[in-house]
């Protein structure tokens, strides 16, 4: 973990780059936090230790992607894990509709507007994080700095800034479109703000990540946990050249990844339970194993959530957990348990098409992986023992339904404050960088190197191999469930491969959603606030909303 105070890093390090300074077309509603006691960048922008004030800040940044509730500094106060609004809608989860927290309703049944939480905070996220980088990038160029490593240290600096900058614009093109590139710190708010083409923005992010990748550092074992290397902007970059149309170049990135000695795919049992019944897959998403130090060598960038620790989370750190795992305490015959993935709400529940379409013999089909059985747990209940019947009845209250246990973590029967998942969140990993290779080659139309891809992942699940006549777009969009679930924000994969796959998934897969979703929901409404802050040039809205 990073070497800084997790309490003092919401309240002042995560805003110590002044937002309202770079990204002020916005107006004051999306910005409204007081920086007047803060350091000024043009005075802490001055020496390595002030910029690495700075780039704390902006990993603190992007950790507010999984902050909830209602705590301090958090940008996502409503409800539901906000994330999951990235996965109702799409092809492989329903949200249950009843129960006091309906705000993921809106997402599956697109009645959302250019008013919802979500689609406000998302804006703000992507662009709060934007304003930070760019403050940074700033300074570097402005600024008299007294650098401790004057070879290397602007250099890394600057990547890591860029990476980040592209990292926001990475949610803001896929859920909205064409949206303003902003690169400069601008003194007096702006209300000119207009729209640049998708295409165009993802050039730009190319260009920071091809500096990110040939400036962050290389070899992740010399850093702490969490740090950026050039291997994950690589990663993202592959994922770009793929939404450019341009296989060839993401072909070229993520083989560098793949054949840069760092990562392999984990084979072997690791980590904190690897002397206990389970299997290599599952120990990927036990508490302490996101890291290299557990001997994980397949996470490329872990997110640091894990609970009380410098750097990490707290109580309101990533409610996954609320979400993906059901609301079986609700049940009577049962308690909360930690085998049983601690508290949850069951807001989420996968789809039998998911459930149905692994080999009984793939790995990420074992009951460590997927929980299909249940048994009540209460001791002082009649049924104690026994197994569940799962009715539908009980599937679409929220209650009890087969799962991932990618979300599983208890401690709630000690302790009720564990609401959340309170371990690392990996983002980036070697198994989807040869799905990125495959879907590349599958823009090239060379199914075999797909195929090869493919079953990389598909021999370390024990799975039988894909067949080459068999690989096109909707088996890999399959086989990224199978390996992913959960772990990518399916939203954002469906906009990358654009609205006819989009549309045809969701009205073949999602009955919740399959009578409602239209072509233009594969992006989601620019908020009204947006709109109406840019007076001074137009900012249309896109296209289905009003």
């Amino acid at each position: 973990m990073f070497n800084f105070n997790q309490q003092k890093m919401t309240n002042k390090i995560i805003y110590i780059a002044l937002l309202a300074a770079t990204l002020s077309g916005c107006k004051k509603s999306f910005l409204d936090e007081d920086t007047s006691g803060f350091l000024s960048p043009e005075n802490s922008y001055t020496s390595t230790a002030g910029f690495e004030a700075g780039l704390n800040g902006l990993y603190a940044y992007a950790r507010l992607e999984f902050q909830t509730w209602d705590f301090a500094g958090s940008l996502f106060t409503q409800g539901a894990t906000p994330q999951e609004a990235l996965q109702v809608g799409t092809d492989i989860v329903a949200t249950k509709t009843n129960g006091p927290d309906g705000s993921l309703v809106p997402f599956a049944n697109y009645s959302l507007d250019n008013n919802s939480s979500y689609v406000r905070n998302y804006y703000k996220f992507g662009y709060g994080l934007i304003a930070n980088a760019n403050t940074i990038i700033h300074a570097l160029d402005n600024n008299e700095i007294a650098w401790d490593d004057p070879d290397n240290d602007p250099q890394r600096v600057r990547a890591t800034a860029l990476f980040f900058r592209a990292y926001g614009y990475r949610y803001l093109i896929n859920l909205y479109g064409d949206v303003p590139w902003v690169e400069e710190v601008s003194s007096e708010p702006r209300t000119d703000f207009t729209r640049m083409p998708k295409m165009e923005v993802i050039q730009h992010m190319i260009d920071d990540l091809k500096f990110a990748s040939e400036n962050l550092p290389d070899n992740p074992d010399a850093l702490e946990d969490g740090r950026l290397t050039k291997w994950a902007a690589l990663h993202y970059l592959a994922e770009d050249y793929l939404i450019a149309q341009k296989p060839d170049s993401a072909i070229i990135a993520a083989k560098q990844v793949v054949a840069s000695g760092h990562y392999s795919l984990n084979k072997a049992r690791f980590g904190a339970e690897k002397d206990q019944d389970g299997d290599v897959f599952h120990d990927m998403f036990i508490e302490h194993n996101q890291n290299r130090k557990s001997g994980n060598r397949e996470t490329i960038w872990a997110i640091q959530l894990e609970y009380n620790t410098q750097g990490g989370g707290d109580l309101y750190t990533d409610w996954s957990k609320r979400a993906w795992v059901p609301f079986y305490a609700n049940l009577g015959g049962f308690t909360l348990a930690d085998s049983l993935g601690g508290r949850g709400l069951g807001q989420i529940r996968p789809f039998d098409w998911w459930l149905n379409s692994y080999e009984a013999k793939d790995i990420r089909n074992s009951e460590y992986n997927i929980k299909r059985n249940w048994y009540y747990n209460d001791p002082t209940s009649p049924l104690y023992g026994k197994k569940v019947t799962i009715t539908q009845q009980i599937i679409s209250s929220g209650n009890l339904f087969p799962t991932t246990t990618k979300f599983f973590y208890g401690k709630t029967a000690d302790n009720p404050a564990f609401e959340g998942n309170m371990k690392d969140r990996v983002k980036i990993r070697l198994a989807e960088t040869y799905l990125l290779l495959a879907e590349a080659y599958l823009q090239q139309h060379n199914q075999a190197a797909a195929a090869e891809a493919i079953n990389v992942v598909r021999e370390r699940a024990n799975a039988s191999p894909i067949a080459v006549a068999e690989v096109d777009v909707d088996y890999l969009l399959d086989e990224r469930a199978r390996e992913l679930i959960g772990e990518e924000m399916r939203r954002m994969t469906l906009s990358r491969f654009g609205e006819e796959v989009f549309l045809r998934r969701v009205k073949d897969l999602n009955e919740q959603s399959a009578g409602k979703v239209q072509k233009h929901h594969l992006l989601w409404p620019i908020p009204q606030e947006v709109i109406d802050a840019n007076s001074g040039a137009e900012f249309p809205q896109n296209p289905g909303y009003n």
